[in-house]
């Protein structure tokens, strides 16, 4: 039987991300995020549980964070202070071009 950890929504994304992991910079496929963490997808990723951890989830919004689990390529991150919800939304957007155009100001136009 599975005890479900998580008490906030996670949603899907499928962005990339860059991230700092021991002082090593790293890029990878964000797979899913909450206000208390996220999962990335980065090759050849080698990480312990309770490193400390640095996403930058988009240009000027970083979120520390540590090492909660790996599973190959696949590493599951949990961040130090909650992420806010309507950045969580933002990033979870399913129509990538709507997002795209709504930081560069393009559906105004």
């Amino acid at each position: 039987m599975s005890i479900e950890r998580r008490n906030t929504e996670r949603l899907t994304t499928r962005g990339s991300v860059r991230f700092e992991l021991g002082g090593v910079s790293h890029f990878g496929t964000m797979r899913n995020l909450s206000q208390a963490g996220c999962m990335i997808e980065s090759p050849n990723l080698a990480a312990e549980i309770g490193e400390r951890c640095e996403v930058t989830l988009m240009p000027g919004y970083s979120s520390s964070g540590r090492v909660a689990w790996q599973l190959g390529d696949a590493v599951g991150i949990s961040f130090l202070i909650p992420v806010p919800s309507a950045l969580v939304r933002e990033l979870a957007f399913d129509d990538w071009t709507m997002r795209s155009e709504k930081r560069t100001g393009a559906a105004n136009s």
